[in-house]
């Protein structure tokens, strides 16, 4: 009798780690299988940088059209140079987002400032 109940519980153990091993292996695959999700303000910020105002004046640099700040004396290269070539030797404010590693302002809007 003992060696019955000793062989069922070795057989009831043995069945029941093979079919976690196989729960496991079906819930594994289907989180690979399932596309990853990201929360739509942390997919924005992935994305696109922030707008900031940047102002400074419109003044050639060698072939290129640039914005540079007085206050701080940097250049910031512009991505559309048509949006800027009329405010040459002006005073602007653009709205726009900075691509730091290229120091190239994407530019949103400009206008004059008196």
């Amino acid at each position: 009798m003992k060696n019955y109940f000793l062989c069922g519980s070795v057989l009831a153990l043995t069945l029941g780690v093979a079919s976690m091993g196989s729960l496991y292996a079906r819930s594994t695959q289907t989180a690979q299988n399932e596309p990853q999700q990201v929360q739509p303000n942390q997919q924005d910020d992935m994305q696109q940088p922030e707008a900031k105002a940047f102002t400074g004046m419109i003044v050639k640099d060698g072939n290129r059209l640039v914005l540079q700040d007085p206050a701080s004396k940097v250049s910031y290269k512009v991505d559309d140079e048509n949006k800027v070539k009329d405010y040459l030797g002006k005073q602007v404010k653009i709205i726009g987002s900075l691509d730091a590693s290229t120091n190239v302002i994407h530019v949103d809007s400009i206008e004059i400032v008196s």
